[in-house]
């Protein structure tokens, strides 16, 4: 084992003559807090769902926890440890903010279809279990006070974080985040900061996160990979990553992003 909790080596998806992630390594320890950035169209979501299992590499290495993870279902790989969020929000919206926790759940479920109809004792004791932590994962999120309220009724901030919710209901070791702040106001990203930090130094839990809002990134990553065309470009403290000419051109090209010098970011 290398003692990553994920590592990717010449990771490579070809869509038709389309090269969308090109020999990419990413290593990401135990416990890291850390950002995939670049600009649009540079890879960033492929690689996600390239990690997740919903896209088959083309060639390359990837492995979770010392293992080897290609070719295994998506729900295989939640169950493993790793859980992620969406670029565009999926919630059940009908149904309630707690619900939508507990569907969470579902893949660790160790009853039967036979022992829910019957309420047999242990799937009850089971479901008081879930109901129990679903409320503590809420608690955390901020989202208590609206637990009964439909989804699809929550205000985009609100909806972020309830995602967030839901995929910390199957016991993530590395939670990947898919632009989290995205439509927040500067007070819901500061408090997504604040959240992300605590679900690490609390919780032990590893994240990788893709965002775009690079104040936030800067103040809250402590390593960072930079993709452009699908290829890493850059990695490093984002100290190192900000100066980075390579890094510096990519961004230039498609318009500097605000927070890419750090004199003028803000703490997140």
């Amino acid at each position: 084992m290398s003692g990553l909790l994920l590592q990717a080596t010449d990771l490579t998806v070809r869509f038709g003559g389309l090269t969308a992630v090109d020999a990419v390594r990413i290593g990401i320890p135990p416990g890291q807090l850390a950002g995939l950035i670049g600009p649009n169209g540079a890879g960033k979501t492929t690689c996600f769902n390239l990690f997740t299992g919903r896209i088959r590499p083309s060639g390359g290495k990837l492995e979770f926890a010392g293992r080897p993870i290609v070719g295994l279902r998506p729900s295989r790989i939640n169950q493993m440890g790793m859980a992620r969020t969406f670029q565009n929000i999926r919630l059940f919206g009908e149904l309630s903010v707690l619900e939508n926790v507990l569907v969470g759940f579902h893949g660790g479920l160790k009853s039967n279809f036979l022992s829910a109809i019957l309420r047999l004792p242990g799937y009850v004791a089971q479901e008081r279990r879930m109901h129990r932590r679903a409320g503590e994962i809420l608690e955390l999120v901020g989202l208590t006070r609206l637990r009964d309220e439909p989804a699809g009724s929550l205000a985009y901030g609100q909806q972020r974080l309830l995602e967030i919710a839901r995929a910390l209901a199957t016991g993530p070791r590395l939670l990947l985040l898919d632009e989290p702040a995205a439509g927040m106001n500067p007070q819901e990203t500061a408090g997504l900061a604040s959240l992300v930090r605590r679900l690490r130094d609390e919780l032990g839990i590893t994240v990788l996160l893709i965002e775009h809002d690079m104040r936030f990134v800067m103040k809250l990553c402590e390593h960072l990979t930079v993709l452009d065309h699908g290829r890493v470009i850059a990695r490093g403290t984002p100290q190192q990553v900000q100066s980075d000419p390579a890094v510096i051109q990519a961004y230039l090209g498609a318009g500097e992003p605000e927070g890419i010098d750090d004199d003028r970011a803000t703490d997140a």
